[in-house]
């Protein structure tokens, strides 16, 4: 594909953000879904992005690497493989431009309910099965059709009230895996192509150096600050998933 300046620019800020959402602010990622689709197909973008996460993915593990919740990652992982496995099948029967608008339905929908949660001061039960698969399958459902757990994990890891270094290191190693496991799936579909990934190398120091950034930046941002920042953002993706 042929870009333009404009593009070339939005593909470096992207990265960056890309970077940035793996290692400090995890509500950026949502923005990189929904701005990506503006330069190339939205299936296509999949494919695309899908490197790049798990680049920035390894520089987050290796930052976070003795932070994380492991619990959290086991329970969820059987619902959130078999969400990615019906995500995978999902891409061939809904077209790119209703893409967005379902799953902006979705994360909006879930955004509703934790409003509703946090109201009547009501806890989500970390050992609930329902609760526990149900989201699960949704974040690999999103994960595999458009990048875009982001907020399920958002909402899941918020209701436990752990700190910002344990909610970030939880998500960077629960994403590490799901990402690896969703490669042979997204090659399947065609989306990884050697010119895809000739495009990712381009790209991939504008990830590191947002990965720095995420963490000069997730060091600097009291608790309180830090979940009302990503919870916005998340928010804001998913209304401009829908529009």
């Amino acid at each position: 594909m042929d870009f333009s300046t404009y593009e070339l620019v939005l593909l470096c800020v992207l990265a960056v953000c890309t970077g940035m959402n793996k290692t400090g602010l995890p509500g950026l990622g949502i923005i990189v879904v929904v701005l990506l689709p503006m330069i190339m197909p939205a299936k296509i973008s999949t494919g695309y992005l899908l490197p790049l996460l798990i680049f920035g993915d390894i520089i987050a593990v290796s930052y976070w690497r003795n932070k994380a919740i492991w619990n959290i990652v086991l329970r969820l992982s059987p619902y959130v493989i078999a969400g990615i496995i019906a995500g995978f099948f999902l891409m061939r029967t809904i077209p790119d431009e209703n893409y967005g608008r379902i799953f902006g339905a979705i994360v909006i929908a879930l955004f509703g309910g934790d409003l509703i949660r946090r109201f009547f001061h009501f806890e989500l039960p970390e050992r609930n099965i329902f609760i526990i698969g149900g989201l699960g399958f949704l974040a690999g459902l999103m994960t595999m059709m458009i990048n875009a757990a982001g907020p399920v994990m958002i909402i899941y890891l918020l209701s436990m009230n752990i700190s910002k270094e344990r909610f970030v290191a939880t998500c960077a190693w629960a994403f590490f895996f799901f990402n690896l496991i969703k490669l042979p799936f997204s090659y399947g579909q065609g989306l990884i192509t050697f010119q895809s990934l000739a495009l990712n190398l381009k790209f991939l120091p504008f990830v590191f150096v947002g990965g720095i950034l995420g963490i000069f930046f997730m060091n600097r941002i009291p608790p309180k600050a830090f979940n009302i920042v990503i919870w916005i953002l998340a928010f804001m993706g998913g209304v401009k998933l829908i529009f």
